[in-house]
């Protein structure tokens, strides 16, 4: 099983007969996904090699590969004892017949049948790798957001802190129709560290602008884990503080008015 650490490198294999291709999914893994390693193959056989030396957090594959086609590269990866923990994301129109069915239900393989917009493949690869870190049993774990996924939503029961390792993403109250913005978060900021203090339900809905990785952080292990990492105690000190800071101004410029 692979697995996925916060400080450990993601790796990807890309698979496509066409080099403009090769170029597109590469770039798009870049800006998607920090601390990437990519690894790319020409055809079905090469790709194997590769996976069995470096066995990748996910296998990107375009249709119509040569030597072994894609169905058959797919296979084999889903069968092989060292590449069982690997998502594959298949770059193709859903095809005729029923293919990977169970895979595709527990998220292990993806059809992108869309690469007119990138968001599309961004949000394939944060579902893949959110797949894998979900598997494991850490006290931490990573959580990735495409642009304009939403963490949680104002109301919802809350089981998770996060803290911000990249990106940015903005908490917002719902007025009816109306969104009423709260203010931006940023890198090495806390997420949701509110419904923590004070046991109540998610105060306001948070979606990502850009692509954002976060570390999820069980509430259960929350206070063992803050004790043992004082660096992120001293960044939810300055969380608190920033937010504090941003209601006392809100709340002058309303008396103001």
């Amino acid at each position: 099983m692979i697995q996925l650490g916060t400080d450990e490198k993601r790796i990807f294999v890309i698979a496509s007969a066409n080099p403009q291709r090769l170029d597109l999914f590469s770039d798009l893994v870049e800006q998607s996904i920090s601390q990437s390693m990519i690894f790319r193959a020409h055809d079905g056989f090469d790709a194997i090699f590769k996976m069995e030396n470096s066995p990748p957090h996910v296998l990107v594959v375009d249709m119509g590969l040569p030597k072994l086609d894609t169905i058959e590269l797919t296979e084999k990866v889903l069968h092989h004892p060292k590449l069982k923990g690997t998502s594959v994301i298949i770059v193709s129109p859903i095809p005729d017949r029923e293919h990977f069915v169970d895979e595709v239900v527990t998220g292990q393989v993806q059809f992108l049948t869309e690469l007119g917009d990138p968001r599309y493949f961004a949000v394939c690869l944060s579902r893949a790798l959110n797949r894998l870190t979900d598997e494991q049993e850490l006290s931490y774990k990573l959580k990735f957001l495409a642009p304009h996924e939403v963490l949680f939503r104002e109301g919802e029961e809350a089981h998770s802190v996060f803290i911000v390792r990249k990106g940015d993403l903005h908490a917002y109250k719902t007025d009816g129709a109306a969104e009423r913005v709260l203010g931006t978060i940023s890198i090495g900021e806390f997420v949701g560290e509110m419904a923590h203090i004070n046991g109540e339900p998610r105060s306001a809905t948070v979606r990502a602008l850009t692509d954002c990785e976060l570390i999820e952080i069980p509430m259960g292990t929350l206070d063992a884990i803050l004790f043992s990492k004082p660096a992120w105690s001293k960044a939810l000190v300055a969380t608190l503080s920033k937010r504090l800071s941003r209601t006392n101004n809100a709340f002058v410029e309303k008396v103001d008015k």
